[in-house]
């Protein structure tokens, strides 16, 4: 009852901090974290289908709400990726590290690949192949670096807010 409300208060935060202080900073190899897609990506490995949809469309309105891009795009975007993160069926207790870097490299991938396709669609105009690969390559390597410490973030939070509901019901 309680997890949803106070992890969409944290996935507003990271989408204030990505879209200010992130861009401020050097970018590391050309690449950026993206710490809201990581926190929707563990938060569906950690709650499952509902948590990680609604997770995914709070952080990606939270973007939409910050960026320059067509209203809609980070949501849309995010709530496919924290749906069906969970919908792959690998969860946190069986996964591991392995689960961990995979997913990264896949929900990144997917998710600047959809973002690139559907802006080109929209007539926005882009450097070539090589520019995207030389930004997307150094993201994946950061998002994957950040996903074990995301991971246990999320683990916490659960776990603390999942007593919450214990004590509630009691």
């Amino acid at each position: 009852m309680f997890a949803l409300p106070v992890y969409a208060v944290i996935l507003v935060a990271a989408a204030l901090a990505e879209s200010t202080v992130g861009y401020r900073m050097d970018a590391v190899g050309g690449g950026r974290l993206n710490l809201v897609l990581v926190l929707v990506t563990v938060w569906s490995l950690v709650r499952g289908v509902p948590d990680g949809l609604l997770g995914g469309l709070v952080g990606g309105l939270a973007l939409d709400l910050m960026s320059g891009t067509p209203f809609g795009l980070h949501t849309m975007l995010l709530g496919a990726i924290g749906a069906g993160t969970a919908l792959g069926g690998g969860t946190l207790a069986r996964g591991g590290l392995a689960l961990l870097f995979g997913t990264a490299v896949l929900t990144t991938t997917a998710y600047f690949g959809v973002m690139v396709l559907v802006l080109r669609v929209l007539g926005w105009d882009f450097p070539g192949a090589m520019r995207f690969v030389n930004v997307l390559v150094p993201t994946i390597f950061l998002n994957a670096l950040a996903m074990p410490f995301a991971a246990a973030f999320a683990r916490r939070v659960d776990r603390a807010l999942s007593g919450w509901q214990r004590l509630e019901l009691e």
